[in-house]
C-alpha cells in the first residue's frame, strides 16, 4: 500500500495576549509580550491507501488542529504534510453555507468550490438530494435548516463525489439514528473501494466499527498508535480513571494528596526516577510552567534535560515521563519554552523524569552526589515546587535538601537541590517490587466477562434467544457493600442498556474471595447488531444516597463483544426486537 498521506514533525502554534494593549507594545518597542499556545508539537504519523484510520482524544487534544493542516485549511508552524490524491473532508460541520440560497443551491456552489465538472453536478446533485431525504426543504433557505438537517446536507455534499481520501470530523455526533445509520454505511462503502479514510469521534464504538488502526492524541502529541482495538480499549479505560478519580467522592479525597509511595512501574532498573511534586504533599492547585531541569554528578559539568521530548533523549542524558505524569502539552510563555505542569487526572502525580544510569558517569565511589536546578514559574502565587527522588531500595519517594531559592526575571523561580545518593538506589530490590506490586494490586478485580448461550461460551446470539452476561470477580479483601454492574453499547455508539446487580437482587454484603455475578437475558429483546460490554464493581447500590457511586473499585471496557442475529434473515425489528400483544378492537 501506498502512503496517501505523510505527516512529519508538525506544529502548530498560535500566540496568546492577555490585554490587547500587548499588542501595540510589541509592534512598537520590540519586547515579547504573548505567550505562545502549542497546538500540536512534533506529530509524525502517515495513512495509506485503503487504511481506515480513528482519531480519538480528550478535548483540545489537537485533533482538529491536526484535520485542519491536512486538508490545507491551516498553516503550520513547522514539520511537512504530503498528501497523494484528492482529499474531501467534512470539519465539525462547517461547509461553505450562504444561508439565504436553497439547499440545492448550496449543493452547486460546493461542488464547484471541490473542483467538480460542470457535466458531473446535475448527477451528483440528484444524488444528493436523495441521499438527504430533506424533501421540499432541499428548496428552502439554509438559514431555516435544523441542525440535524445541515449534518445531512453537509455529510451527502462532502461524501458525494469520489475522493481518494475522506476526512470527517465528528459527524456521527449531529443528527438522528437513522442518519447515523445511513452515514455507517456510505463511509463503509467508501472503504470498501480501497480509498482512505480518517474519522474523528468521541463515540469508541463507532471508531471500533470503522476504523482498523486507531492514533490516540493528548497534549497536542500522538500518545498511542496501533490496532483499533487494543489502542480504543487503553483509551477507554484512561477516560473512566479520570472520571472516576473526578466524579467519585472517595476517589476524590483519596487522590488529593501525594502518596509517598511509588507505582511499581515506576521502579526501573538501572535508571534514577524523580518527580516535581507540591511542597505540602497535595495534588497541584495551579498551573506551573517548568522551563528548565539541569542536573550535574559528582561536581561535574550541567546537562540539560530536554523538555520538548516526550521520552528519553537520542543522547540519553534523561527524558520526561510525559505519558504517565502529569506534565502537559509544550508552552512558550513570556518568550521561553517550557513545558506545563498542572493536576491531571488518572495519572501518577507529580512531573516525573528520568536519569539512565549511561548519564552518571558512574566512578568508583559507593554514592553519587547530583545536583540539580530547576526553574520554573506559576500561574498564581502561593504554590511552591519540591524535587523528590525515588529509592528503589525502599520503596519510597525521598525529598531532595533544597539548597537555594531564588526569584528570576518576571515570575520565575531558580530551584536548587543536592543528594547524596548511593549507587545502590539503581538496582531495585526485588522484595520492593514485590510489595509494591501486592500493594498496589486492585482490592477488587474482575478477571473476566464472558457470554453464555445455552449453557455454552458464545459471541453470538439470534434475536429473542435468551443469553447471559457473566463476570468472574475476585474481592482479595473483605468489602462491606459491593455491587457490580454492566453497560451496553451498540456497535454505532448507540447506548443500549445498564443495570446494577443490586437492582436484580440485593448488594453483596461482606464480599469476599472469588464470584460469579451473571446478568441473565431470559428475554432478550436487543435487535441484531453489534454490541460492547463495560463492567465495573462499585461500593454498594442505594438509590439515590449513593448514586453516583461514591468509589468504583474496578473496572475493565470493551471486555466484551458479541453480535446479535437477524431471527429473520430479511428483516429489520430494529434497536429493541421484542413482539407485543397486539388488540383488534
Amino acid at each position: 500500500m501506498t502512503k496517501v498521506i505523510e505527516v512529519e514533525n508538525l506544529s502548530v502554534a498560535y500566540r496568546m495576549y492577555e490585554r490587547p494593549v500587548d499588542i501595540l507594545r510589541e509592534a512598537l518597542f520590540g519586547v515579547s509580550a504573548h505567550d505562545t499556545y502549542w497546538a500540536l508539537r512534533d506529530v509524525s504519523f502517515c495513512v495509506r491507501s485503503g487504511e481506515r484510520v480513528g482519531i480519538v482524544g480528550p478535548n483540545g487534544a489537537g485533533k482538529s488542529t491536526l484535520l485542519k493542516a491536512i486538508c490545507g485549511n491551516l498553516t503550520p508552524t513547522d514539520g511537512r504534510i504530503g498528501v497523494v490524491g484528492k482529499i474531501s473532508s467534512l470539519l465539525s460541520m462547517v461547509p461553505a453555507w450562504n444561508e439565504d440560497d436553497s439547499g440545492v443551491e448550496n449543493i452547486r456552489f460546493n461542488l464547484l468550490l471541490k473542483g467538480v465538472g460542470a457535466a458531473k453536478i446535475p448527477r451528483l446533485t440528484e444524488d444528493i438530494i436523495d441521499f438527504t431525504e430533506l424533501g421540499a426543504f432541499i428548496y428552502r433557505p439554509v438559514k431555516t435548516y435544523s441542525t440535524g438537517m445541515s449534518a445531512r446536507l453537509s455529510f451527502a455534499i462532502a461524501t458525494a463525489s469520489d475522493p481518494d481520501i475522506l476526512i470527517i470530523d465528528e459527524v456521527l455526533g449531529t443528527g438522528d439514528g437513522y442518519f447515523a445509520g445511513k452515514a455507517m454505511q456510505r463511509m463503509t462503502s467508501f472503504c470498501a473501494r480501497g480509498n482512505a479514510l480518517i474519522f474523528v469521534s468521541h463515540s469508541t464504538a463507532a471508531v471500533l466499527q470503522m476504523c482498523d488502526r486507531v492514533v490516540w492524541m493528548q497534549n497536542g502529541e500522538i500518545r498511542m498508535d496501533g490496532d483499533a482495538k487494543s489502542v480504543v480499549a487503553q483509551y477507554e479505560l484512561d477516560y473512566r480513571r479520570s472520571e472516576d478519580e473526578s466524579t467519585r467522592s472517595k476517589q476524590i479525597a483519596q487522590s488529593a494528596s501525594v502518596d509517598p509511595s511509588p507505582l511499581p512501574e515506576d521502579v526501573a532498573a538501572a535508571a534514577l526516577r524523580f518527580r516535581l511534586v507540591t511542597d505540602n504533599a497535595r495534588r497541584f492547585s495551579t498551573t506551573h510552567y517548568v522551563r528548565e531541569i539541569s542536573y550535574r554528578v559528582n561536581g561535574g559539568a550541567y546537562h540539560r534535560i530536554p523538555l520538548q521530548a516526550p521520552g528519553l533523549s537520542p543522547n540519553q542524558v534523561g527524558g520526561l515521563d510525559s505519558l504517565g505524569s502529569e506534565w502537559g502539552r509544550i508552552h512558550e510563555r513570556r518568550g521561553t519554552v517550557c513545558r506545563i505542569l498542572q493536576r491531571t487526572s488518572g495519572r501518577s502525580p507529580g512531573g516525573h523524569f528520568v536519569i539512565p544510569a549511561q548519564a552518571l558517569a558512574i566512578e568508583a565511589s559507593e554514592e553519587l552526589i547530583l545536583e540539580f536546578r530547576i526553574e520554573a514559574g506559576a500561574e498564581t502565587l502561593g504554590e511552591h515546587l519540591t524535587l523528590e527522588y525515588l529509592d528503589v531500595q525502599r520503596g519510597l519517594w525521598v525529598r531532595l535538601d533544597e539548597v537555594s531559592r531564588s526569584q528570576g526575571p518576571v515570575d520565575w523561580h531558580s530551584l536548587n537541590y543536592i543528594s547524596r545518593v548511593p549507587l545502590s538506589s539503581l538496582v531495585a530490590d526485588k522484595g520492593v517490587v514485590r510489595s509494591l506490586l501486592q500493594k498496589t494490586r486492585a482490592t477488587v478485580e474482575i478477571n473476566c466477562v464472558e457470554m453464555f448461550v445455552d449453557d455454552a461460551p458464545h459471541r453470538v446470539v439470534r434475536e429473542g434467544k435468551p443469553f447471559i452476561i457473566e463476570l468472574d470477580v475476585e474481592f482479595r479483601e473483605k468489602i462491606a457493600l459491593a455491587d457490580a454492574g454492566i453497560k451496553i453499547t451498540r456497535g454505532d455508539g448507540v447506548y443500549v442498556f445498564w443495570q446494577s446487580s443490586a437492582m436484580g437482587s440485593t448488594n453483596m454484603i461482606d464480599a469476599f474471595g472469588r464470584k460469579r455475578v451473571r446478568f441473565c437475558f431470559d428475554s432478550n429483546v436487543l435487535g441484531a447488531g453489534e454490541y460492547y460490554v463495560n463492567a465495573y464493581i462499585a461500593d454498594g447500590w442505594k438509590y439515590p444516597e449513593n448514586y453516583p457511586y461514591a468509589e468504583v473499585f474496578h473496572r475493565v471496557t470493551n471486555a466484551l463483544q458479541f453480535k446479535v442475529q437477524r431471527a429473520l434473515p430479511d428483516v429489520d425489528f430494529g434497536i429493541v426486537a421484542d413482539r407485543v400483544r397486539v388488540e383488534v378492537l
